[in-house]
């Protein structure tokens, strides 16, 4: 069990000292530095008496995790039953109360926590209240102005902006609401961003005033990155192989591709599900063709599993020479760990078959979150899992890796938030090594137009300190530059 405030780095004392002035926080420290242990201070030093946290389901168990070694309080969990969903926080005497962001879709249930009496609410992974028109995001706005003037709030995520700065306007609305309201979201767009309007509304193409906003924003924001306040966490550095798709599988590929053109050229949008359906497809099989039933191999799974073979077969006496990797180091003594992460359940699935005799956990979303939580500290614990697999919507958050200073994207998100998410599972505080970041990406592919258009965003994003649009960037890239590496 840690001690509060005593086991604390220096810089998570000073975050915590501001944190206790009165008022609500935005707390953007960069993943992997803290945040949680720098709000639970902030509760136990403040003597609060009820506390609500409010999080991504995959993450629940997680923060009790953390919450008893801290506090050594055990917490409330919300359960998964919709009968019994709130039962655990009628029938525990504690301080702290876990539950998921979904709950306040229902009205039943947003009634119910919007009545007690809660002395702060942590809002974790907040920036999946960035849209104010979701179900989720008006239930914890209601929250937060019922509970105005008497309960501390506070956000935090590592990733306040995952698109543009636009993102940042309903997280000050449910922290700083003397300040910013709803009503006011074009004006503040208006303001910070660049745009042309639509018929779907504003397309954001810019940013500008970043320095007023950092400014009028800095009283009530803590922001901090790794490298500002871990100089010596171990580094990370990035390879991207090129690969090259073997005859059959570029004939597929290219032949993907030109039926997604033709749908594009007939006048369908981008939006419409035929064209997002072959675009998906075409994803899986620039990843590998067994995913779409075809028998054809995969330039990434041969990458992949020689990429096995070298580091988690690196040290032991028993490495089968043929290809398939699953015949291999079955007994999972010696070698490195690996994470790998993709988009896709599916691939996961496969591999998971592929790697059956090489001890692995896999997170698909599908698994429980006690289950969830068991896998990562079996990986975290056990030398003999070698292997942690899953898909960056279930694997990215939350969760820590540090057990693995290897990791893999066999395909990336379109956000390069959720992509860096992912990635700093492993690089975050208890990593003692070097962290790896391996990205391959097939020659003259969908991959390495998304790699030109997600660094764009990259710095678009760095400006304060698109998921959709990022989709439409990275076709009309390969159809202005066809057969181009």
């Amino acid at each position: 069990m840690f001690r509060i405030p005593d086991d604390l780095y220096s810089y998570q004392k000073e975050d915590v000292q501001k944190l206790l002035k009165p008022g609500n926080f935005l707390l953007f420290n960069e993943m992997g530095t803290g945040k949680t242990p720098e709000s639970l201070a902030t509760c136990e030093l403040s003597g609060f008496r009820r506390v609500l946290i409010v999080c991504p389901n995959s993450l629940r168990w997680e923060w009790a995790r953390q919450i008893l070694d801290w506090t050594g309080e055990k917490a409330a969990v919300s359960l998964r039953s919709a009968r019994k969903r709130l039962d655990p926080f009628f029938n525990n005497t504690t301080k702290y109360y876990v539950i998921n962001y979904e709950s306040f879709r229902i009205s039943r249930y947003k009634e119910i926590l919007v009545g007690l009496p809660w002395d702060c609410i942590i809002l974790d992974e907040a920036h999946k209240l960035k849209s104010p028109r979701r179900l989720q995001s008006k239930g914890i706005y209601e929250l937060c102005m019922r509970r105005k003037d008497k309960t501390k709030i506070l956000a935090l995520t590592g990733s306040p902006i995952i698109n543009n700065p636009s993102d940042l306007h309903n997280l000050l609305c449910l922290t700083q609401s003397n300040l910013y309201t709803p009503g006011d979201r074009n004006l503040f767009i208006d303001r910070y961003c660049y745009y042309v309007p639509t018929r779907y509304g504003v397309k954001i193409t810019g940013t500008r005033n970043l320095d007023e906003l950092r400014s009028r924003t800095a009283p009530y924001t803590i922001r901090r990155t790794k490298k500002e306040v871990l100089p010596y966490l171990p580094d990370k550095y990035y390879r991207f192989p090129e690969l090259q798709m073997d005859d059959e599988q570029r004939d597929l590929y290219q032949a993907m591709e030109e039926d997604l053109f033709v749908l594009l050229d007939e006048g369908l949008e981008l939006t419409a599900p035929s064209v997002l359906a072959q675009l998906m497809r075409l994803r899986q099989l620039n990843l590998d063709p067994h995913i779409l039933g075809s028998s054809v191999s995969s330039s990434k799974t041969d990458f992949l599993d020689d990429l096995v073979d070298s580091i988690v077969s690196m040290e032991s006496d028993d490495v089968s020479e043929e290809k398939e990797i699953n015949t291999s180091n079955g007994n999972g003594n010696g070698g490195q760990k690996l994470v790998i992460f993709s988009c896709f359940a599916t691939y996961i699935r496969y591999l998971h078959h592929r790697y059956s005799n090489i001890p692995h956990v896999i997170l698909t979303g599908e698994e429980n979150a006690e289950d969830r939580a068991v896998s990562v500290k079996r990986f975290q614990e056990d030398p003999n899992i070698k292997i942690c697999m899953g898909t960056i919507q279930a694997m990215g958050e939350g969760i820590t890796l540090t057990a693995a200073s290897n990791v893999v994207l066999m395909d990336r998100w379109w956000s390069p938030a959720q992509n860096s998410q992912a990635i700093d599972r492993l690089h975050r505080i208890g990593q003692r090594n070097p962290v790896q970041v391996i990205i391959p990406t097939n020659i003259d592919s969908i991959d390495q137009s998304l790699s030109t258009i997600l660094r764009r965003k990259e710095e678009f994003a760095a400006g304060y300190f698109n998921d959709s649009s990022i989709l439409a960037e990275v076709i009309n890239e390969r159809r202005k530059n066809p057969g181009k590496d």
